[in-house]
C-alpha cells in the first residue's frame, strides 16, 4: 500500500507531495482500510444499542430507576484501572486477532443475556463484562489502524472513524430505543448479531501482522503496564498531545452530557434534550469530515492551536443564557470543535513505537473517559447547588481558555513532531 497520492508528484505549481489531501476514496478503496471502518460501525453501534436494550432490561425486570442509571454508568467502570492493563496485554498480541477476540467475546456474553429470568447481580456481572472488553477493542483497533494505513490517509481515516463513530452512535441509541420498547431481547439479539458480524468481517478482509513484542522479552503484565504510563509521561510529543485530547473532550463533551438539565432551564422536555445531544453530534461529524476534506496536512497541524480554543469559546457564550436556537448554535459549535481529533489521534498513533500502541492509546482513552466524566459530573454538582445551567456552562468554558493556553504554550512544533514519528517507525530493512 502508499501512502502516496496517486496524482502525479511533480505537478507544477501544486503542493508538495506529502502535502497532498488524501480522498475519502482513497481510504474506502482499500480493502483492509474499508473493512475495518465496516467493522468499527457495526461494532460501535452495537456497543451503543447494548446500552440501551440492557438499561431496559433491568428496567423492566426491577422498576429501579437506580439499577437501570447503574447498568448505563457501569460501562465507563473499566477504565478507572483495568483498561490500562488491558493495554498492556493487547500488545502481546496481534492486534486484529485482539479485535476479533474482543467482538467474539462480547457476543457470547450479551446472548448470556438472552437466558430468561437471569437475576438482576448476574445480569450486572455480565454487563461489566462487556464493557470491560471495550478497552482492549478500542486500544487494538487504533493500532490496527496504524498498522493498515500511513501518513494522510490515516488522518483522513481517522476522520472517518469519527465521523462514522457518530453517526453509529446516534443509530445505536435509535434503534435501542425502538427495539427495546417492542422487547429488550429483541434488541440484544441484534446486539449479538452485530458484534459476530463486526468480528467476521475483520477476520477475513484484515491482514494478519504478528506482533513485535516476543514471549521471551515479556515482563509481568503490571510492569509493562507501568513502561506505557512512563512512555507517555516522558515523550514530550506523545505527553502534550494526549493532553489537548483530554482537554478538548472534557469541554465538548458537556453541552451533551448537561442537555436534560438545560432543556429544563429552559421549560422544554425530553425531545428539547435529544434535539441538543443530536446537534452537538452533528456538529462533530459535518466539521470532521470538512476540516480532513479540504485543509492540506501542513496546515492541519498549524489549526490545532488557534481551533482548540474554539471549544471553550462556544461554551463560554452560554454565560449570556442564550433562548433554544442559541443553545443549538453553541452546541453545534462544541461539536465542530472536535475537527482537530483526527489530526492529533493520527500525530498520537504515528508517534507511538510499534508494540506499544496498545498499551499507549488505553491510557489516553482512559484519561479521555475520565476527563469526560469529571467535566459533565462536576457542571451537572455547580447546577445541582442552585447555579443555573447556562453559568455553570459558561464557567466551564472560561475555565477551558486557561487550560488550552496552557497545552497550547507548550505544543510541540511541526519539526519535533516529524522527529518523534521517525523514532517510533520501524527499522527499514538495509537494501540488498
Amino acid at each position: 500500500m502508499s501512502d502516496q497520492n496517486p496524482k502525479a508528484a511533480g505537478q507544477p505549481g501544486g503542493p508538495p507531495e506529502a502535502d497532498r489531501r488524501s480522498r475519502f476514496s482513497d481510504v474506502v478503496r482499500d480493502r483492509e482500510a474499508a473493512a475495518y471502518l465496516l467493522a468499527f460501525c457495526l461494532s460501535n453501534a452495537g456497543s451503543m444499542l447494548n446500552r440501551v436494550a440492557v438499561t431496559a432490561l433491568v428496567w423492566a425486570n426491577t422498576g429501579s430507576s437506580a439499577l437501570a442509571v447503574a447498568s448505563f454508568a457501569i460501562s465507563y467502570a473499566p477504565y478507572l484501572g483495568l483498561a490500562q492493563v488491558l493495554g498492556a496485554v493487547v500488545d502481546r498480541y496481534a492486534y486484529r486477532n485482539v479485535m476479533v477476540a474482543c467482538d467474539v467475546a462480547r457476543a457470547a456474553l450479551v446472548a448470556l443475556l438472552l437466558v430468561p429470568g437471569m437475576p438482576v447481580p448476574a445480569m450486572m456481572a455480565v454487563v461489566f463484562a462487556v464493557a470491560a472488553v471495550q478497552p482492549a477493542y478500542n486500544a487494538a483497533r487504533t493500532a490496527t489502524l496504524a498498522q493498515i494505513l500511513t501518513g494522510d490517509r490515516l488522518a483522513t481515516a481517522m476522520a472517518l472513524t469519527m465521523s462514522t463513530a457518530g453517526i453509529a452512535q446516534i443509530l445505536g441509541f435509535l434503534a435501542g430505543g425502538l427495539l427495546s420498547s417492542i422487547d429488550p431481547y429483541i434488541a440484544l439479539a441484534v446486539n449479538a448479531a452485530l458484534f459476530a458480524v463486526s468480528a467476521v468481517a475483520v477476520l477475513g478482509l484484515v491482514r494478519y501482522r504478528p506482533s513485535v513484542n516476543k514471549r521471551e522479552q515479556r515482563r509481568h503484565v503490571l510492569a509493562e503496564t507501568a513502561d506505557g504510563l512512563r512512555m507517555l509521561r516522558d515523550n514530550r510529543v506523545l505527553r502534550t498531545v494526549s493532553l489537548g485530547i483530554w482537554g478538548l473532550y472534557a469541554l465538548t463533551a458537556v453541552p451533551e452530557g448537561v442537555a436534560v438539565l438545560w432543556a429544563a432551564h429552559l421549560g422544554r422536555g425530553s425531545a428539547t434534550q435529544g434535539l441538543i445531544m443530536a446537534i452537538d453530534a452533528a456538529g462533530a461529524v459535518i466539521a470532521t469530515l470538512l476540516f480532513a476534506r479540504f485543509v492540506r496536512p501542513s496546515m492541519r497541524y498549524k489549526l490545532i492551536r488557534p481551533l482548540a480554543f474554539l471549544a471553550p469559546l462556544a461554551l463560554a457564550a452560554a454565560l449570556l443564557d442564550p433562548p433554544l436556537p442559541g443553545v443549538l448554535v453553541l452546541a453545534f459549535g462544541a461539536g465542530a470543535a472536535t475537527m482537530i481529533m483526527a489530526p492529533m489521534n493520527a500525530t498520537l498513533a504515528q508517534c507511538i513505537p510499534e508494540g506499544w500502541r496498545g498499551r499507549v492509546v488505553a491510557a489516553v482513552n482512559a484519561g479521555l473517559q475520565l476527563s469526560q466524566g469529571i467535566a459533565i459530573a462536576g457542571v451537572g454538582l455547580v447546577a445541582e447547588l442552585g447555579v443555573p445551567v447556562p453559568y455553570a456552562v459558561g464557567a466551564w468554558g472560561v475555565v477551558g481558555f486557561a487550560i488550552h493556553f496552557l497545552i497550547t504554550r507548550a505544543w510541540p512544533a511541526a519539526d519535533e513532531v516529524e522527529a518523534a514519528k521517525a523514532a517510533a517507525a520501524p527499522p527499514q530493512p538495509a537494501a540488498p
